[in-house]
This record gives structure tokens, C-alpha cells and sequence, in this order.
């Protein structure tokens, strides 16, 4: 028996490697993150992110005043760091004495409400209409894409512009109308990569199971399809904001009084000699959160796509 149990024994005597249920290789989580990781500038777009949805979510609490609060002999005040500026109101106020920190902190919460509503729905209109158009074909396939392509040919601000002006200025409207111009982008990438997938063994073997139209698309080869999409929907959150703000600048979006990044830039580029500040904070917000996106886009792209992976 002694013998038995020592040629069972390793013979180097050292333990044997932890099982962690994947045949010894690392989970995709922990692949993905260290992937994602090793990317400098993809952590430093998720901390900013990660900060100003912070302040959007903790908006009342973090604001000193309500934003659209008026106090009456503190126009157009500095910041605290310069001259005339006072602690009361570190970034300044407005033309009309409305405090300028509390306006951006509050324009945080919409700004990027905004952008969560139009990359939602333009990614749930652009997948169903990319997963018809690939799974589908033929002639279907034809007139959606050529729709796609008019869409596409068209300047995006001024697509956005004509939507939002027949829908009539609004929030809401404004929305709708750079989700409408960001759908393409969504519809192109998922006919893409249904196209890819559609031919793949597992694909027709489910085929040959007797497995239904629906769920081929939506079951089967959806789910392979969402990489690229989320990647998408991380530069199309960018885009949303930049393209309501621009909208907003032009007087397309939000309405006064409310606390707008885009309005804000529209109200105080009469002032922009005389108070720089009131166009430069809400233009640094815009200036970093789209940054920030586009960096934590570069770094979800590198670490979902195994042709980029290092």
C-alpha cells in the first residue's frame, strides 16, 4: 500500500496548480480587465466618467445654490481667484446673478441623462433594424442600407437640425433628434457582424436542429454581435452630448432657464470679452466628458477585440 500511495504522489512534491474552473486559463472578466487595464488612457476616461456621473447623480447635495436662483447684486461675477470674485460663488455668476458652479453641476445631470437617452435609443432602434437587415437580406437588406446611406451622406448637425426643428424645440425633441442621426452607425455595425456570424457552424448546425428565424437572430447570433455595439454605444454617448450641446448653442435644445452645458455656452458667448468664464467652465465640462468617452471607447475596443489585445 506504502508503494502505492508514494506513486501516487507528485514526484517533484510540489502542489498541484488551482483549478479556477476554466481548465486553468483566466476568466474572460479578469482577461478583459487586465486587457483593459494595461491602457493608461482608458483608465483615465473611466475615472472621469466614473467622477462627473457622481456629481450628476448627487447634483441637489453637491449644489451651493439652486441653479436657477437669482442674486441680486452679483452679476456677472468673477471667479474667486480673481479680482472682484468672492468665495460665495468660487466659479462666478451669470449675466443675471445665477451661481455658475451650481449651473454646471446641475448641467451634469442632464447632460449626461442626455446622453444615456440617445444612445439608448439609437442603439435599440439600430440593432433591431442592423439584425433585420443582415439576418434577413435581399431586398430588405437593399432598402434599408441605401436609407442608411442618405442618412449618412447628410451632415449629422444638420440632419439634427432639421429633425428637431420639425418636432419644434425642445428637450425632449433634441433627443430624438440626434438619436435619429446616430442610428445608421449602429444599423451599419450590426448588419456587419450578423453578416459575419450568420455563416458560422454553430449557426447552421442550430439551423439544422430546426431552430426558428427568431431565435437564430435574436438567441444565437446577437449576443456574438454585442462587443463592437457596446463599444459603439460608449463613442455614440460622446457624440449625444456634443451634438445636444451644439444644438443647445444654436438654441435648437434646452430651454431657458435650465442648466444646460449647450444653453450655457449660447447665454454667454455675448459676454465672452467681458466674462470669458461664463463660456470657458461649461465648455471644459463639455471638452472633458467627450474626451473621457472617447478614451474609455480606444480602451473597451482594445480589450474586446482580440486582433488589438497585446
Amino acid at each position: 500500500m506504502s508503494g502505492v500511495a508514494e506513486s501516487r504522489a507528485p514526484s517533484s512534491g510540489a502542489l498541484p496548480e488551482p483549478f479556477d474552473g476554466y481548465g486553468g486559463a483566466p476568466s474572460a472578466w479578469r482577461e478583459f480587465w487586465e486587457s483593459f487595464s494595461a491602457n493608461r488612457g482608458a483608465l483615465l476616461g473611466l475615472a472621469v466618467v466614473g467622477a462627473f456621473a457622481l456629481v450628476a447623480l448627487l447634483a441637489p447635495w453637491l449644489a451651493p445654490y439652486d441653479p436657477s436662483a437669482v442674486h441680486e447684486g452679483a452679476f456677472k461675477l468673477p471667479p474667486a481667484w480673481q479680482e472682484g470674485g468672492s468665495m460665495a460663488h468660487v466659479l462666478g455668476t451669470d449675466d443675471v446673478g445665477r451661481d455658475l458652479l451650481s449651473r454646471l453641476i446641475h448641467g451634469a445631470r442632464i447632460s449626461m441623462g442626455v446622453g444615456f437617452m440617445v444612445v439608448a435609443f439609437s442603439m435599440t432602434t439600430g440593432v433591431a433594424i442592423g439584425l433585420t437587415a443582415g439576418y434577413a437580406g435581399g431586398w430588405i437588406d437593399a432598402a434599408i442600407m441605401r436609407m442608411t446611406d442618405v442618412m449618412m451622406s447628410l451632415p449629422s448637425i444638420l440632419l439634427a437640425i432639421v429633425v428637431v426643428t420639425i418636432l419644434g424645440q425642445d428637450l425632449s425633441n433634441a433627443i430624438v433628434a440626434v438619436g435619429v442621426v446616430v442610428v445608421p452607425n449602429f444599423v451599419r455595425l450590426v448588419r456587419a457582424s450578423v453578416l459575419a456570424e450568420k455563416g458560422k457552424p454553430y449557426v447552421v448546425a442550430s439551423r439544422s436542429f430546426g431552430a426558428g428565424h427568431f431565435r437564430q437572430a435574436v438567441v444565437n447570433i446577437l449576443p456574438n454581435c454585442l462587443a463592437p455595439v457596446i463599444v459603439q454605444a460608449t463613442l455614440g454617448f460622446s457624440d449625444g452630448i456634443l451634438n445636444v450641446a451644439a444644438l443647445g448653442f444654436l438654441g435648437l435644445g434646452a430651454k431657458p432657464p435650465t442648466a444646460e452645458w449647450g444653453t450655457m455656452l449660447s447665454d454667454g458667448r455675448a459676454y465672452i470679452e467681458s466674462a470669458s468664464w461664463l463660456v470657458t467652465f461649461p465648455g471644459l465640462c463639455i471638452l472633458a466628458v467627450v474626451l473621457a468617452f472617447n478614451l474609455l471607447g480606444d480602451g473597451l475596443r482594445d480589450a474586446l477585440d482580440p486582433r488589438l489585445k497585446r
